[in-house]
This record gives C-alpha cells, structure tokens and sequence, in this order.
C-alpha cells in the first residue's frame, strides 16, 4: 500500500502501526487493521477491512472510526465496485483502491488509475436479488454459478447474472469474483452472515389492506399472526397474512371490502415482493418477517424475545 500511494501521488508517504487500538470497541479491533499515516505533512488513520464489508456497513462504520479514534480515517481497499466507488465520493468518504484510485478529499486528490469494469448503479436491491440471498442463507449456497442459482430459484439465468451485478454494487462479501466466473457461498456461521447483510436488505412488504372479511383463499400467515406459529407469542387479535405480488391481483381487493378507518378490520393482508418457501409453508419465511416488523413491534420485548426464540429455533 505504500509503495502504490508513492508512487500514484510521487510524494512521500510513511505507514506505521496504529497504537492506541484501545480507543477502539474490541468488534472493531477485530473488524479492521488500523495504520498511523502521514502524507505530505497531513496525518490520518488508515482503515482497512479484514475481510469484505458490505457498502452500507463501510459507510455506517467508518464514521464510527473517525470519533473513535479522534482522527481522519482512510479506507483502505483491495476489492470494490465502481459503484461503491461512485458513493463514497458522493458522500466524502477517504479511501485508497490499491491499483484503481486514491479519493483524499482532505488533500485535495482524486485519482483514477482505470475505470475497471462498470457494475449498474443500485440504490436499492431488487425482490429477486433479496430472495436468492435469503434463500442462499437458509439453503447454506457453496460456490453457486449463475446458472445453478437460475435452476435452484426457477428464473433466468439473466435475471440472476443481474442479481449478481446488485451484490457486486452493494460489496456483499459473499459472492467471488475469480476472471469470468462469479460464485455466491455462505459461510457456516448463518448468524454472523445474517448481521452482515441486514442492513442490506429491504421491507418486503409492498402495501398493507385492511379488510372486512378475511379472504376465503388459504394464505400465508404474516407478521405477529406467522412469529405467534414459530413462537410462544400469543396470536394477535387481527390475523395478517401475506399475499406475493404476482397473486394480488386473484384476492380482487376492490374498495368495497376494506375496512373502513374507525371500524376494527376481520384480518390484515400484505402485499409482498417474494415468497420463500419455508418449512410446511404456512407462513412467511422467518427472515423476511423480521424484515417487515415496524419499529414499535421490533422494540417490544415481548415480540424481540418471540423474534430470538424463532431465529434460533428455525435459522441458526
């Protein structure tokens, strides 16, 4: 690294130890390799991830680093997509792309060495990116292709090659990239990777309809109705359940039978951007109604202890 930053900005550049590591929290100790850095005079700290970090946690954490440590922190990165790249520009963020890019703001610099290969801005993962990841969560995936992952979820394998590009844009560390070939592989410990990618990932449910009569079709349970079947939480009085988006159309919600605002409905329906199959199938998947609990429900102890149990019984 210091080699490449001498020879990219033909200064001198001094790279020692960092020895106040005890300002740190011991999961950032163990998270990330920290350097004292000097270039042309101008002191910071650089930060590189001990294994892949997905982007949101980078941008999240490297904040975190900088009160932490009192000082300007510099990402240090060996492998990133041009649009990780792109994002932490746009939001100032220091970083050093061994063999691409250096981005010191603080100095003044911003390098380009080469383009790479273009990866497809993504804001937010699409439904399909989001349910091949769960699925390969809860399936334990091991060096899966394209082609094997588009026969394992029934889709094409274009439609997998561009969740592939998504987990490149977002750094999911789980997804190899070696010349052509592109394997996605989860790792043993299901609960380490489950904590990686959360941040990642979205609100499954599209919208929410209250009704008058409960829909006569038999449908995945959802939301406290589904953690009351994975749980000993007591069931809720209003009955939810979940409705994929390709089968909303065949419950014919029209107007007339949702429940007016000051009257208590029969049920909840959620509209949903994938479905899971999980277990005997009467509820939702486990991941993705945890995904969908609002804030008040997650902050309830009840619900976050129902949450534990479902997690550790079903999951882990």
């Amino acid at each position: 690294m210091e080699k490449y930053l001498e020879a990219v900005l033909h200064q001198d550049v001094d790279i020692l130890p960092f020895t106040e590591t005890g300002k740190l929290p011991l999961a950032y100790r163990n998270r990330y390799r920290l350097s004292e850095m000097s270039i042309a005079g101008q002191g910071a700290v650089l930060v590189e991830p001990v294994e892949q970090e997905p982007l949101a946690a980078i941008k999240k954490q490297h904040r975190q680093l900088e009160i932490y440590t009192g000082s300007r922190c510099v990402l240090a990165l060996r492998n990133m997509s041009s649009y990780a790249r792109d994002a932490m520009v746009k939001e100032g963020i220091p970083f050093v792309w061994e063999g691409h890019q250096v981005y010191l703001p603080f100095l003044g610099m911003l390098l380009d060495s080469t383009k790479g290969r273009t990866v497809p801005q993504c804001e937010k993962i699409s439904f399909l990116t989001q349910r091949m990841l769960l699925t390969a969560l809860y399936q334990s995936w091991e060096e899966v292709t394209v082609t094997k992952a588009a026969g394992m979820l029934w889709v094409t394998k274009t439609a997998v090659s561009h969740s592939f590009d998504e987990l490149e844009a977002i750094n999911i560390p789980y997804l190899s990239v070696k010349s052509r070939a592109r394997k996605l592989t989860i790792p043993k410990d299901k609960q380490v990777v489950w904590e990686t990618m959360k941040d990642s990932l979205r609100n499954p449910v599209i919208a929410t309809y209250a009704l008058k009569e409960c829909p006569a079709a038999s449908l995945l349970t959802a939301g406290l109705t589904a953690l009351a079947e994975y749980s000993l939480l007591s069931e809720p009085a209003c009955p939810a359940f979940a409705v994929s988006k390709k089968a909303i159309s065949s419950l014919k919600l029209t107007k007339s039978k949702l429940a007016l605002a000051e009257k208590t409905p029969a049920c909840i329906v959620q509209e949903i951007g994938y479905q899971i199959d999980f277990g005997p199938g009467t509820a939702i998947d486990p991941l993705s109604l945890v995904l969908s609990l609002n804030k008040e429900e997650t902050e309830d102890p009840r619900i976050s202890m129902a949450v534990d149990e479902m997690l550790e019984r079903y999951v882990w």
